[in-house]
Parts: structure tokens; sequence; C-alpha cells
């Protein structure tokens, strides 16, 4: 009888954990990163999504300034402005890393135009696969044009509901490198309480 008794109360235990497991995982209910392709990630919530493409990213290593493929759609907030202060790289020290102006990665990068060839070739975040905003309008971004023929820099755009941007963007390479490590691309915009973040390898 004292063996039942336990056996009841010991299965009541596993119920109850198992419980408060699902319970603290729909708590949780953040953005989780996943991988949406064979270089790209994904996070996204019910107000907006970022994916990061690192393919180029792996092949620049070496330079001052590195390229990272992006998308940011804004599924219902009011509006997302992202330019040079809004969009920033934080590396695995926490140091926070601005986007260059394009007068600076003119004279001190000399890939932009194979950077644009190469994903004018490839496509940005692979381009066929389905996402929740596969079917939004697309937003004019230009950050970093190439240097011949980029047309003129779009240094600040203006993303409302129900539309996303892409865009090839370049920040400084950090202290130590970023072969191996993890990075965080982090948006503060007004109409987010918090700022929104996505951390990929650079494997």
């Amino acid at each position: 009888m004292k063996r039942t008794f336990y056996g009841i109360v010991f299965v009541s235990f596993l119920v109850l954990v198992a419980g408060c497991a699902s319970v603290n995982l729909e708590k949780k209910g953040e953005a989780v990163v996943k991988k949406s392709g064979a270089f790209s990630y994904i996070k996204e919530d019910s107000g907006m999504a970022i994916v990061v493409d690192v393919e180029l990213a792996k092949r620049r290593t070496e330079e001052p300034y590195f390229p990272l493929g992006i998308k940011i759609a804004n599924k219902r907030l009011d509006r997302i402005v992202v330019n040079r202060e809004t969009l920033v790289l934080v590396d695995e020290k926490g140091q926070v890393y601005q986007m260059p102006d394009v007068v600076e990665i003119q004279k001190k990068y000399d890939k932009l135009a194979p950077d644009h060839k190469f994903k004018s070739q490839t496509g940005i975040l692979g381009d066929q696969i389905l996402t929740s905003f596969s079917f939004y309008r697309k937003v004019e971004s230009r950050l970093f044009p190439q240097t011949q023929g980029g047309g003129r820099v779009i240094n600040s755009v203006y993303i409302p509901t129900t539309a996303y941007m892409e865009d090839l963007v370049y920040f400084p390479m950090p202290e130590g490198g970023i072969k191996g490590k993890i990075l965080r691309l982090r948006l503060d915009v007004l109409e987010l309480e918090n700022p929104f973040e996505i951390a990929f390898p650079i494997d």
C-alpha cells in the first residue's frame, strides 16, 4: 500500500514538472533565432523580423570591414527607420559598432562592387525561401551602393507596416576578428519597447 502511495506521488510530481516546463516554454514566448538557409538566420515575433546572411562575411574575414546581407520586415509596428544609428553590431565582448559612412568605406574597402555583383547573382538571404513576409511590399534601400553606377545613397530607410527592406550593410572588423565568433545585430527604434537583436555565428 505504501509503495502504491509513493508511486502515485511520484507520478503526480512528474506530471507537475512536465506541466511547469510547458508553462515556462509558453511563458518565454520570445522570438527564437532559427537557421533559414545555408548561410542565413532569422528571428521574428509578432511585430517584426530580421534575417541575416553571413555568406559574404565568411569571405571577408581579413578585411577592415565586412558585409552582412539583411532583410528587415515590419509586420505591425507603425514604422521602422533603419539608419547608421538605429542598426548596430555587437561583438562577444559587448562592444558596439556603428556602420561607417559611405565615403569612409569607399576609401578603405575595395570590394563594394564585387560584393554587389556576387549578391546580384546569388540573391540576398535565400530569396527562394518562403517567409512570413514574402508577399510584403519591398521598400527601396541603398545604404552602401557600389562605387560605380550604384545610385544615390539612402541614409535612412523608412519601412511602413507590411513592408520590408533588403540590403548589404557594412561594419568595422571587431578587434579579434569575426571568424568563429557569435555576433549580434541590434535594431533600436522608438517603436520598440526594447531593442530587437538577432545573434548569429560566423563559423
